[in-house]
């Protein structure tokens, strides 16, 4: 982290970013009614409430078997002491935030937010060990799949046959579920092993290598899918999925390169930020948005470049 703001240019654009984006969320929340508006808040608090705690249980979890402090981690005392401070970092975070979006919003987003760090640490209490590592081991075996062009063509053609029965619905119906299908399928078949994009770099593979690797799945469901919903419904459904396979290439492409850069959590981060700037720009300047979407890749991609391997 401290790599990638080390120079002031970084910085200040940085800065520049999280102003633009608190002036974005506060004039959308005080255009909206408050129940609209405490509903989004409501959402959001819970989410980033369960992605707090997840954080903050892997890093726990990291102490206790691989860290420098194990001896702490594993009192419960310690542990607690740990998660509150964290936790207190996040909703003082979220409140500041919140103030400046909204004020009144302020009972609805700790609330939120203490309700999703509870949620996070329910999979840990209730969920066998075993459980968990074969459910981890699937996980894997399902990504090196939907690499393979077999899993692309297979999602493709699962697609259009889940697609025909809605030739009787309305238009709107129709694209809606279009839409929604194809984002499902190049969902599962755009996935990223951190681990698989390490080790390629690794062995000296570059970027077009790896990109190759892991969308071929995403390519071959792509070639199928926009000419078969364009035949089977009209040109606009192909375009559809053409744009939605689109849009998750580029979110591939970006966790690709933000992997290459750093570990898995700050890129996954980093990865989150740039797509929230990237639907500010798409709701205040549509027209920027490809300019800022290529200057994004070339930023990363540059930084990149001369970097061969990745400290875990």
């Amino acid at each position: 982290m401290r790599a990638t703001f080390a120079g002031w240019l970084d910085r200040f654009v940085a800065v520049l970013v999280l102003l633009t984006a608190l002036a974005v969320v506060h004039s959308w929340f005080a255009d909206r009614p408050w129940r609209i508006a405490a509903w989004a808040v409501l959402a959001g608090g819970t989410i980033i409430g369960i992605g707090a705690g997840r954080l903050v249980a892997g890093r726990l979890a990291f102490h206790a078997f691989d860290g420098v402090l194990a001896a702490d981690a594993l009192q419960s005392q310690m542990r607690q002491r740990y998660m509150v401070a964290w936790h207190g970092i996040g909703m003082a975070l979220l409140a500041v935030v919140t103030m400046v979006a909204r004020p009144s919003l302020l009972v609805v987003s700790v609330p939120a937010y203490i309700a999703g760090g509870l949620v996070s640490g329910l999979p840990g209490r209730f969920w066998m060990q075993k459980r968990l590592i074969g459910l981890t081991r699937l996980g894997r075996t399902l990504r090196a799949w939907s690499c393979r062009p077999s899993a692309g063509i297979t999602a493709a053609l699962v697609l259009l046959l889940l697609l025909l029965p809605g030739r009787t619905l309305g238009t709107n119906a129709l694209m809606a579920a279009v839409g929604i299908g194809t984002m499902l399928f190049t969902l599962m078949l755009t996935s990223v092993d951190n681990g698989v994009v390490r080790f390629m770099m690794a062995a000296g593979h570059g970027l077009r290598r790896i990109l190759m690797h892991h969308s071929r799945g995403a390519a071959f469901f792509l070639v199928i899918a926009v000419p078969g919903c364009w035949a089977l419904f009209n040109p606009v459904a192909g375009g559809i999925v053409a744009a939605t396979g689109g849009a998750m290439l580029f979110l591939q492409t970006l966790r690709v390169l933000a992997y290459r850069l750093h570990g898995k959590r700050f890129a996954d981060l980093l990865v989150s930020l740039l797509i929230g700037l990237l639907m500010l720009v798409a709701y205040s300047m549509p027209l920027a948005l490809p300019l800022v979407a290529l200057i994004m890749l070339w930023q990363l991609q540059r930084r990149g470049r001369m970097k061969t391997w990745l400290l875990a």
